[in-house]
């Protein structure tokens, strides 16, 4: 299930032409393209430097099963890279707006409400690098 989720929040990204353009790549980017903005994991596939940002990280974090066993109660986290706290901002505002108090429907997979749960700055210990995080809530129906 984690993993139709990240491809699920990825896929909302992918598809916006705002954020595409945030990130420097068109609406059909190519793999090696993805790999260099995207990570589904959280450590980075390429190494992050200011050269190589913007970047964003896509990760689980924990969750649990509630009193219906078909809905899991999941949180995931966006961790974005920018050579400015600013351009970090702007790719979480962006994403934000893609995310916050949606649905999140794909092929495999279907959310109910995705709810901000907390965003803020964090060190990255990159020089010239810095970076926002967004956690966000999200119960979405088991598939089998």
């Amino acid at each position: 299930m984690s993993l139709q989720l990240i491809d699920a929040i990825q896929n909302t990204h992918t598809a916006d032409r705002e954020f595409m353009a945030l990130l420097k790549l068109t609406l059909s980017p190519t793999p090696e393209e993805v790999i260099k903005r995207f990570t589904k994991g959280v450590e980075p596939e390429i190494v992050v430097t200011k050269e190589t940002v913007p970047h964003i990280c896509q990760y689980i974090m924990p969750g649990q099963y509630g009193r219906n066993p078909l809905v899991f109660q999941g949180k995931f986290c966006l961790d974005f890279y920018g050579k400015t706290g600013y351009e970090a901002k702007l790719l979480f505002q962006r994403s934000y707006e893609l995310l916050h108090d949606k649905r999140i429907i794909q092929p495999k997979f279907h959310s109910f409400l995705c709810v901000l749960a907390y965003d803020g700055d964090f060190a990255t210990g990159i020089s010239g690098v810095k970076g926002y995080k967004g956690i966000y809530d999200i119960d979405y129906i088991r598939m089998n």
